[in-house]
């Protein structure tokens, strides 16, 4: 089978590796289809490592992944074969105090696609535990490939407890950030993205949001803001945002060694501050948020490529025109 190799930094190769055995018990075998290109992948193929996380042998990329079931296993029941599903892509021990408690997205044995030493999904075929792997009726391949990127959009707002009514800004208009604001605005929440790309402005507003190139003056301070541009500018804009008492939670990863937060600020205003690092628990609400707003995603859906034309893509710097590309495996 085909695979979207890293061999090192600024190194992708094509290459042919041996397919995945039946599943075993409790794992669903899936012919990949769409693989989103994410950041994390264009970071690890620039610079070979995201802080921590080194790229020290070939992997291979991709984690925003959805396909049709191949075969099941034993025990693996409910799923058709052919069927549609999206992957959530880090696999937790199980075991430990978070996994225990739900927030297995802190695990720290977690075996995340695509983050060095697990492969990613930009191959033909996967397996992977049916427990973390959802059907996603009613969508396209393509469009259940969001639900990896939504589902951290759904966790933030989650975790920052908006709800019917509450004011929400959004920083940074990009994937992540729109993606944030259809998982507010789901929840009840009155959203206003700023994003210093006009085009990224254009785009949000194209489907309905609210969406600026700077705060207007007249703009409401945000009971909430969501920083998803992982920028240090971004990041004061957030905290000068939100009001007092509000939530400052961080989703960008950008800049993220050399953003500051104004400490004295925070105790002054009372505010408070969450890190949102990936999700759990959530990725049945993220793909129910895609099928009731299938009208919106096109946004998100016009440039596709093949597995073939990735390198090529990547070395040309062709993902920095629009806001979301999905690789098609196989071609």
């Amino acid at each position: 089978m085909l695979a979207a190799v890293l061999k090192g930094r600024g190194i992708l190769e094509i290459e042919d590796r041996p397919e995945p055995p039946p599943p075993p018990p409790g794992y669903v075998r899936v012919a990949v289809r769409s693989v989103g290109i994410c950041g994390s992948d264009v970071h690890y193929y620039q610079e070979g490592a995201i802080g921590h996380f080194v790229v020290r042998a070939p992997m291979v990329l991709g984690h925003e992944v959805a396909g049709t079931v191949e075969a099941v296993g034993p025990g693996a029941d409910g799923f058709p074969l052919g069927a549609v599903v999206a992957l959530e892509p880090g696999i937790p021990c199980g075991k430990c105090h978070y996994c225990r408690t739900g927030a297995y997205n802190l695990c720290p044995e977690v075996r995340f696609f695509a983050t060095p030493p697990v492969d990613g999904a930009m191959q033909e075929y996967v397996l992977h535990p049916a427990e973390f792997t959802y059907l996603a009726p009613g969508l396209t391949t393509d469009e259940a490939a969001l639900a990896e990127p939504l589902s951290v959009g759904v966790y933030a707002v989650r975790e920052a407890r908006i709800g019917i009514g509450t004011r929400v800004g959004i920083v940074g208009a990009g994937p992540v950030g729109i993606l944030a604001a259809l998982a507010a605005e789901s929840a009840g929440g009155r959203v206003a993205l700023v994003d210093v790309r006009e085009d990224r402005v254009a785009a949000a507003r194209q489907i309905g949001l609210e969406a600026y190139v700077q705060v207007p003056p007249a703009l409401d301070d945000c009971e909430v803001v969501l920083e998803c541009s992982g920028s240090s500018g971004g990041l004061r804009l957030a905290q000068q945002w939100v009001k007092r008492g509000g939530v400052l939670a961080l989703i960008g990863l950008g800049e993220a060694s050399s953003m500051m937060l104004d400490g004295l600020d925070l105790s002054l205003r009372g505010l408070t501050v969450r890190g949102i690092f990936r999700y759990a628990n959530v990725m049945p609400a993220a793909i129910s948020i895609l099928q009731r707003h299938r009208e919106r995603l096109h946004i998100f859906l016009g440039t596709t490529i093949g597995l073939r034309s990735l390198p090529a893509f990547l070395e040309q710097k062709e993902y920095l025109k629009p806001l979301k590309t999905i690789v098609r495996v196989p071609e």
